[in-house]
């Protein structure tokens, strides 16, 4: 109950008072005791009338004594709370509060709060385990929230070979009489208490300009002696970058752009002109180029502009985690690789792969829980998120419309909803319906072809089904990229067509007839899908790189194209369960389709049943892998059928392997005695193959009563009865193209294979 009071307080604390300046006077001397000694000055501004107490935010330190207006006074410091009781205040009445303390400050168990490191000394802005994360009370006294934003003065006394480096700019340094130093900087931009810095030990300067849109701007990279000499290299870009920054999103509004190089062993901080780098990132090398224009970029979205509550981290981390992608792109894309794509490509997988079991669950990310406010939700997903926004709105209304938003939000807080709004008014886009479905709801959500049926003409209707990966309703208005694909490999591609609902139904010309389609095949949109699409001129094995999937090419005339794509949501099983099933995959199914020769082998789907991993939810205490089944449909709008599969590896990490042929695969488990192990088993030999008017059927008529043909998109042409074990079947009628033959027997598919009609 006390917890919740403290809590509440502090939700309404801004809204009564407002710290309007901070002066930091300190001793950062003691490098045996780690002890930090001296005062600040707390310029407070009330904002409701009878205002009588200050809470004030300053963990672990001693407090020795309080003034208001110079004046003593009665405080109370208990646990992370100083209560200072002031004159009576009314709205728009200012109060100066003197706080002396000393003592050795406090850090984060695992990042953040302020660290003796050898002969050096710094802060870490935020705490990753601590919570609140804003960490400015673990060193000076303060109202430690994002939302109340103020100007610094610092006044930092060290050793004589020390320098110390805060926020701003440095205005003044002077050696006093027993040799230390006091060093003064001032910032007069506002930051929230978290982005506030000093590092104090033997550092060097390195010194240059930038020429920015508005101002000419002074670049300082403080680092150790022995790190100095690789900032030239490390940083080789910095000016490049900052460019396109402003290019981008509208000009670098701080007075210095600045990195001091500390300790840490990883991570680093996007303190306000003085971002914390650790040691290792400056190594004369362009391996941690990401982080450092990461903290930069920080400068505009998280330091410029802040999210309202930890909870919308998204707003800071997100934009900061896409910067790297947009690195990628300014600096290394070519006319042969598209590094910016690559660098989306290996998020998505990741974040779709480890995203629920790293955080925990799955949330909406204008409301991520605040002990993961630091994890792949505000990051990955958030970098993820905006790349999708830029792809709705093309990248001129994107670039601009943000750079207007910066403006009107300078140095204020902005929650997810304004933060939309406000684009929406600006870009003439309304972009609500992006902040329901990407923004505003957990998961991820999902596109698949069910079915594609000719009009005549050139015209086909191409049913989409949409479905969500842990999300609470299906997006509207979706824009789509749908790519035709030809059985010569020949690509045509419709941008942008809007899907909602559950299914849509959009009717398309092709200049030729699809062998199958293939969505977002660009990568633009942050969904439940991972999928490869590979030219193959060779038999041998094929892997379908983070798609839990591969190819053993066996045969192969030609150059085979072959799709798969991996979704991260349930597969449409029938309701009810056929006899004897207990239940499908919950959690992933494939679609695999080819274009070009016909490639003879087989199919290796991966299985991963651990604790935590995507085929654990099949499993219980009484089913085991005799239980699983691998399930086969030539489309999204056929039935499942089992079909006969090997298994290798281990229990809980192998391989199951099939026939390759073009559909949607899934697990299931059912009854140990549903059998597959006929299924393939019965003979079924086609002639000619390729055929033209007539094909040939050989098989056992005493176990199977019934040969249907679908074509390469799952389509049942036509359905015979058997009556010898070998007879012929007209294919006259047929268009050129591949098609799927299966035999039944007692109503149950009993073998598969394919030919083609020349």
């Amino acid at each position: 109950m006390l917890l919740l009071s403290a809590m509440g307080f502090a939700q309404q604390r801004t809204d009564s008072v407002h710290v309007a300046h901070y002066d930091i006077n300190l001793s950062v001397t003691d490098f045996t005791s780690k002890v930090i000694d001296g005062y600040t000055d707390i310029s407070v501004v009330a904002k409701v009338g009878n205002l009588t107490q200050v809470r004030l935010d300053l963990m672990v330190l001693t407090v020795d004594s309080v003034t208001v207006n110079q004046n003593p006074a009665t405080f109370s410091h208990i646990g992370q709370s100083l209560l200072v009781n002031v004159p009576a205040m009314q709205s728009g009445d200012s109060a100066l509060i003197r706080v002396y303390y000393h003592g050795v400050p406090a850090h984060d168990g695992y990042f953040g709060g302020f660290y003796f490191n050898g002969g050096y000394a710094y802060n870490v802005g935020v705490a990753l385990s601590d919570i609140p994360h804003s960490y400015g009370r673990c060193w000076y006294p303060c109202l430690d929230e994002f939302t109340d934003k103020s100007s610094y003065s610092f006044h930092i006394r060290t050793l004589g070979n020390h320098k110390a480096i805060c926020n701003g700019l440095l205005t003044d340094s002077l050696t006093l009489a027993d040799s230390t130093r006091l060093w003064t900087w001032q910032l007069d931009e506002v930051i929230p208490a978290y982005l506030v810095s000093m590092a104090v030990g033997d550092y060097y300067c390195y010194a240059d300009t930038f020429h920015g849109m508005e101002a000419t701007i002074p670049i300082n990279i403080y680092a150790a002696p022995n790190i100095y000499p690789n900032i030239g290299a490390s940083f080789v870009h910095l000016k490049d970058i900052l460019r396109n920054y402003e290019q981008h999103f509208g000009p670098y509004r701080w007075p210095r752009v600045g990195y001091v190089c500390v300790g840490m062993t990883g991570g680093a901080m996007e303190h306000a002109t003085n971002i914390a780098l650790p040691n290792a990132a400056v190594n004369g090398t362009l391996a941690y180029e990401g982080t450092i224009m990461h903290e930069l970029f920080h400068h505009w979205f998280g330091d410029l502009i802040t999210c309202e509550r930890p909870e919308e981290m998204w707003i800071n981390e997100g934009f900061a985690d896409y910067s790297e992608a947009m690195v990628q792109e300014w600096l290394y894309n070519t006319d042969t690789y598209d590094a910016y794509a690559a660098h989306i490509r290996d998020e998505h997988i990741s974040t779709l792969q480890n995203i629920a079991k790293q955080d925990e669950g799955l949330y909406a990310l204008d409301n991520v829980p605040q002990d993961q406010t630091y994890g792949m939700h505000s990051y990955q997903k958030g970098g993820q998120v905006i790349h999708t926004l830029r792809y709705y709105m093309g990248d001129s209304l994107f670039f601009s419309s943000l750079s207007q938003l910066l403006n009107h939000f300078a140095y204020q807080n902005v929650n997810s909803e304004q933060f939309f709004t406000y684009l929406s008014q600006v870009s003439g886009m309304n972009l609500m319906n992006f902040y329901e479905d990407w923004i505003h709801q957990p998961g991820f959500l999902d596109f698949d072809v069910e079915r594609i049926q000719s009009h005549g003409c050139g015209i086909y209707s191409v049913l989409v089904r949409q479905k969500g990966y842990g999300t609470e309703h299906l997006g509207t208005e979706i824009p789509v990229d749908v790519t035709l694909v030809s059985n010569d490999m020949q690509f045509y591609t419709y941008e942008k067509q809007l899907v909602s609902g559950d299914s849509t139904d959009l009717l398309l010309f092709s200049p030729f007839q699809p062998a199958f389609v293939i969505l977002d095949q660009g990568g633009k949109l942050s969904d439940a899908t991972i999928d490869v699409t590979k030219k193959i001129a060779a038999t041998g094995t094929v892997t379908f790189e983070d798609a839990f999937c591969s190819a053993q090419i066996d045969q192969l005339s030609d150059t085979t194209l072959i799709y798969v794509a991996h979704h991260y949501v349930a597969p449409t099983a029938p309701s009810p369960l056929p006899e004897g099933y207990y239940h499908y995959s919950g959690t992933h199914y494939w679609t695999v389709n080819y274009a070009g020769a016909i490639p003879e082998g087989s199919l290796k789907f991966r299985f991963t049943r651990a604790t935590g991993h995507l085929d654990a939810d099949l499993f219980d205490n009484s089913l085991t892998l005799d239980n699983l089944k691998l399930m086969y449909r030539p489309d999204g709008n056929a039935a499942w059928i089992p079909v006969a599969y090997t298994r290798m590896g281990s229990p809980y990490n192998g391989t199951i392997i099939t026939d390759l042929m073009p559909g949607q695969y899934c697990y299931a488990m059912a009854e140990e005695q549903v059998s597959v192990n006929d299924f393939d088993a019965i003979p079924l030999k086609l002639f000619p193959n390729p055929a033209n008017n007539m094909l040939t059927l050989c098989t056992d008529m005493t176990k199977a009563e019934k040969a249907t043909i679908f074509d390469s998109l799952g389509h049942k042409i036509k359905s015979v009865k058997i009556h010898s074990n070998t007879q012929t079947i007209d294919i006259n009628n047929l268009s050129a193209g591949n098609y799927i033959i299966i035999l039944y027997h007692k109503g149950k598919p009993a073998a598969r294979t394919m030919f083609v009609k020349a």
